[in-house]
C-alpha cells in the first residue's frame, strides 16, 4: 500500500531528459506524432493528465518529451503501464500489458532523439468526461464532515458516516464510483454497505474500493446490486500523511438499474485473518479458500496485500481434483491494485473451489520491508499484512444460463475518442 511513498521515489527516478541520444536509422524514422502519441492516448494519458493521480501529464509532446528516457526505462521494466497479471494465465478485459511492437517503439523514439516529427500526423485528441466516470449519478452521498488528516504520523484506519440518507426502499444499483476529496491522502477508500438488522441477506459490506489504478464499477443490464429498505452507507477510509495538515470529504456516486435485474452480483472478500509472517522469512506461502454453493460464473478477480507481498494466484479446483490458475500474479507491487475482469467469464459447478495463495517477503532483501526482525499479523496497516482476494461473481438462473459475456463493463467515457 504505501503508494504516495513509492510514487515520491518513482519522481526522484524519473528526471526529465533534455538530452539528445545517438541515432540510428530505424529509430530516427520513429516520431511521436505518428508513432508515439496513440500509444500514449490509448495505454497512459488516463492517468497521465491534469488533475488525475500519475505525476505528469504525457497529452502533448511537449509535456512528454523530459520525461522520455524514465519513459523507456518504465516500460521496459513493465514498471508501466501498470498491468500485473502473468499473460501466460488467463485473458483480462482492458489489459494494459504493452505488445513487443509497441514498447520497440517507444524504445526505438527514445533512441532516435525522441522526435516530435509532423503535428499534422496527430491522432485526435483524447476527450474525457469531467467529473464523474459514470455519467450523472442519481445519488450523491458525502462524508457528513471534512476529515482532517495531521501532517504526519501514523493514521489508524477509520470509517466514517455518510451524510444521514437511508435507501426509502429496495433499490438496484447498476454503477459505483468513489471520488476522493483530496486524492493526495487518501490513500484508498471503500463504501460499506450497512443494511437493517432485519435484513440480515440483504447486500452488506464492501460495494466499492478506490484506490490508484482502480475504476468506477459498472455492470450492464439485468444486473447489478440490491441495497435494502433502511440501508446506510459508511465511508472506510485509509489516509496517508504528507507532511501538511490536510482535510478531505470523500463522496460516492450510485447510478440506478433503469430496466429490470434478474441477477444479482456478488462481490466476495476470500480472506485469511488468521495471518502470521515470521520474520527474516523471504518466501512465506499463506492460503484461503471458497466452495462455490450453486453454479456460478467468475467474472473478476482482485488480491490485496501490502509492502511484504510477493506474489500472488487465484486457482479453480473442480470437484473432480482438476486444477486451473486463472489469475498469476509473478511480481506483487503494492502501488497499483487492479481488478482483473475476465475477458470470458468462468463457469463453475456447485462444489467447485477458489484457492488463493500468496508468497511474502519478511526479510532484509525486501527493500520496501520496515522491520525484518519482527513476525507480522494481519492488520489494515501497511507496517501489517493482508491476504485477501476480492472475487465478482454470479449465480447461474435461467434469465442468464446464456450468457457468457462479462457483466462488468467499462465505464462509457473510459475510451479515449479518436481510437
Amino acid at each position: 500500500m504505501r503508494y504516495w511513498l513509492l510514487l515520491a521515489l518513482t519522481v526522484l527516478i524519473l528526471i526529465p531528459d533534455s538530452t539528445t541520444h545517438g541515432q540510428n536509422t530505424a529509430a530516427a524514422d520513429v516520431t511521436y506524432s505518428r508513432d508515439v502519441a496513440p500509444l500514449f492516448n490509448s495505454n497512459c494519458v488516463y492517468c497521465h493528465r491534469p488533475g488525475e493521480v500519475a505525476p505528469f501529464s504525457l497529452m502533448n509532446y511537449k509535456e512528454a518529451r523530459p520525461w522520455a528516457k524514465s519513459i523507456r526505462q518504465a516500460v521496459l521494466n513493465r514498471r508501466m503501464p501498470p498491468w500485473q497479471a502473468d499473460s501466460q494465465h488467463g485473458s483480462f478485459q482492458g489489459d494494459r500489458m504493452l505488445s513487443r511492437k509497441d514498447l520497440d517503439t517507444i524504445v526505438a523514439w527514445v533512441d532516435g532523439g525522441s522526435r516530435e516529427g509532423n503535428p499534422a500526423d496527430l491522432p485526435p485528441t483524447p476527450q474525457f468526461a469531467e467529473g464523474w466516470s459514470i455519467g450523472t449519478p442519481d445519488l450523491v452521498l458525502t462524508m457528513a464532515a471534512p476529515y482532517t488528516v495531521p501532517a504526519r504520523g501514523t493514521i489508524p484506519w477509520v470509517d466514517l458516516p455518510s451524510n444521514e440518507y437511508v435507501f426509502p426502499e429496495d433499490t438496484w444499483v447498476q454503477a459505483i464510483e468513489i471520488r476522493p476529496g483530496n486524492r493526495a491522502v487518501v490513500h484508498h477508500a471503500i463504501a460499506d454497505a450497512e443494511p437493517p438488522a432485519d435484513r440480515p441477506n440483504a447486500t452488506s459490506g464492501n460495494l466499492h474500493l478506490y484506490s490508484p489504478g482502480l475504476e468506477a464499477i459498472v455492470w450492464k443490464e439485468g444486473y447489478g446490486k440490491l441495497l435494502a429498505k433502511g440501508t446506510r452507507i459508511v465511508f472506510g477510509m485509509h489516509y496517508n500523511a504528507i507532511g501538511k495538515e490536510q482535510t478531505d470529504q470523500t463522496r460516492v456516486g450510485f447510478k440506478f438499474a433503469r430496466t429490470p435485474v434478474h441477477t444479482q452480483v456478488n462481490t466476495l472478500v476470500i480472506s485469511n485473518n488468521a495471518l502470521l509472517v515470521p520474520p527474516m522469512e523471504d518466501t512465506y506461502e499463506a492460503m484461503a479458500a471458497f466452495q462455490f454453493p450453486a453454479d456460478a460464473r467468475i467474472q473478476a478477480f482482485r488480491p490485496h496485500m501490502h509492502v511484504r507481498g510477493k506474489t500472488a494466484t487465484a486457482s479453480l479446483i473442480l470437484p473432480d481434483g482438476q486444477r486451473r490458475v486463472m489469475l498469476h500474479i509473478p511480481r506483487w507491487d503494492d502501488s497499483w491494485q487492479n481488478y482483473y475482469v475476465l475477458s470470458e467469464p468462468a463457469s463453475v459447478p456447485k462444489g467447485a473451489f477458489v484457492e488463493y495463495t500468496g508468497t511474502y517477503d519478511n526479510s532484509p532483501a525486501n527493500a520496501l520491508n520496515p522491520d525484518p526482525t519482527t513476525p507480522v499479523k494481519y492488520g489494515q496497516q501497511v507496517w501489517e499484512e493482508m491476504h485477501v482476494l476480492y472475487m465478482t461473481w454470479v449465480t447461474i438462473n435461467d434469465k442468464n444460463k446464456d450468457d457468457t459475456t462479462p457483466v462488468q463493463i467499462p465505464a462509457v467515457q473510459r475510451t479515449p475518442a479518436g481510437r
